[in-house]
This record gives C-alpha cells, sequence and structure tokens, in this order.
C-alpha cells in the first residue's frame, strides 16, 4: 500500500492528470456532452453560388509616344559622340518648333550604365599596287576603323494632331528607326469604376438565375473581389492600341479597352 505522502503515488497523479488533460484538448467536449470534434465533422458546409462576370468600357487616348532611334560616326568616339549631339540638338529643335514641350522630349536609350551606346565599326577596304614583274596588279587590303554612337529619343505627343508632323520631321531628318505609335489614357477611373458597377450586377444576375434554377434562392453576399481565388493579381486590364507608321503619315488614333472582372460568392438557401 502506498500512503498519500508516498513519491510514487504523487508522480502516479501527475501522470494520469496530464493524460486527461491532452485527452480532452483532442477531443473536447460540449455541454451536452457530444465531442465537439465529432460535431464539427458532421455539420454540413455552407452551400454558395459563385459567378464573375465581365464589363469593358472604351476609352479615347489622349498621350501618343513615339520613339526615334538614330545614330552617327566618328572616327573616334568622342567624334562620334559630337556628331550624335549634334544630331539629338537638331532633332529637338524642330519637334519644339511643331510645339512639342523640351519635357516631352525623354531620352530613350536603354543600355546599362550606357554600354553599347558607341560600338566599333571595322571595315576592310582594298588598294591596287603597282604591276609586278608578271604583269599582275596585286590588291592589299587595309582595315578602316571608326565608330558609330547610337542614341534616342521618346517623343510623348499630348496634342494627337501632332503625331504625322512628327514622323515627318524625323524622316527629313534622315531618320528611319521609327517605332510604332502607342496611344495611351492617362486617366481611366470613371470608366474603370463604371465597368466594375455594370460586372458586378451582372455576377449577381448570373448568380440569382443559378440559384433559382436550383430550386433555391440567393442569400446574403459573402465577397465580392476583383481578385481570382487562389491568384494575386487585380484583373483590371489597360490595353494600349499602337497604329504603324503608314506612307502618307496618317496616324488614326484607336479607342483603348478598359476591361474589369468581378468575382463574387453568395449564400444560397432553400426555397420555403
Amino acid at each position: 500500500m502506498y500512503s498519500r505522502s508516498s513519491p510514487d503515488m504523487r508522480g502516479t497523479l501527475r501522470r494520469v492528470l496530464r493524460v486527461g488533460l491532452a485527452l480532452y484538448c483532442l477531443f473536447p467536449v460540449g455541454p451536452n456532452g457530444v465531442a465537439l470534434a465529432q460535431a464539427d465533422s458532421i455539420r454540413s458546409p455552407l452551400p454558395t453560388v459563385q459567378t464573375a462576370a465581365t464589363a469593358q468600357r472604351s476609352v479615347r487616348p489622349d498621350v501618343a509616344i513615339l520613339t526615334l532611334t538614330f545614330s552617327a560616326l566618328g572616327h573616334s568616339p568622342a567624334a562620334a559622340g559630337e556628331a550624335l549631339a549634334a544630331r539629338a540638338d537638331s532633332m529637338r529643335r524642330a519637334l519644339q518648333a511643331l510645339g512639342i514641350p523640351h519635357d516631352s522630349l525623354i531620352t530613350g536609350s536603354r543600355w546599362y550604365w550606357w554600354r553599347g551606346r558607341v560600338e566599333m565599326v571595322v571595315a576592310t577596304r582594298y588598294a591596287e599596287k603597282g604591276t609586278d614583274a608578271r604583269g599582275v596588279r596585286p590588291a592589299l587590303s587595309f582595315q578602316d576603323t571608326s565608330y558609330r554612337a547610337t542614341d534616342a529619343i521618346e517623343v510623348h505627343f499630348h496634342d494627337l494632331r501632332r503625331v504625322g508632323a512628327g514622323i515627318d520631321s524625323a524622316l527629313a531628318h534622315g531618320i528611319t528607326e521609327i517605332s510604332p505609335v502607342r496611344f495611351l489614357a492617362t486617366d481611366v477611373s470613371a470608366a474603370q469604376e463604371d465597368a466594375l458597377r455594370e460586372a458586378t450586377a451582372r455576377a449577381r444576375r448570373q448568380a440569382t438565375a443559378i440559384a433559382e434554377a436550383g430550386g433555391g434562392r440567393l442569400g446574403r453576399t459573402l465577397s465580392l473581389t476583383t481578385e481570382r481565388e487562389g491568384a494575386s493579381r487585380f484583373d483590371f486590364s489597360l490595353e494600349s492600341a499602337g497604329e504603324s507608321v503608314r506612307p502618307e503619315t496618317e496616324v488614326i488614333a484607336q479607342t483603348i479597352p478598359v476591361r474589369v472582372t468581378v468575382y463574387g460568392k453568395w449564400e444560397l438557401l432553400v426555397r420555403p
């Protein structure tokens, strides 16, 4: 027999209490004596209806972007750079004469730390030598080394009527590497909000139709979002339409589509 003060008895009681506490944490019991974990397992999930709807609006562009790329040759890197700077200044003055502000003529070069801005150009030329004893005039080859410097100007047109004149001016300056025109809209908030309202209403109508077709009715809204479940992107797209340069340099601005998608989830109730 163990006495109340026996150390072995106290150790046994402590072990029993620890086991009982662990079992209670794993399988808690409710007021009616039913294990809560078991009650949760037999509880049916909440029936829901999920739909997605997309709406689109068209916005008139108010900015056009054109990139002009040009180069210049020189017998040294410094000479090539000077010739390139002179050509760039001439092009900027011509564009400013069309009414394009100086801060809308942005340097469009994309080289990393100017790497590739100046490249070496090696050309081989041949020169005939005098006739030798056999009557043959051999040709000697020589290598000439020059340097080509390249730059680009990104032109932002806030008056779309001047795009054609800007292209004509670039061609007059011997610039033939002209990018397609990119049209942008700087403010699409009104069109975006209007599309969001339509997409939300359309998603709810689709959910109502699904619920009624299944013999039920639509309940409270559980979620409305523009982010697809499991994705981390906002379903709002702004597409910029580009117009290629035409021989007559007539540039027609196209509308820009603003598209939004709304994802909704509603509770599905049983019709009484």
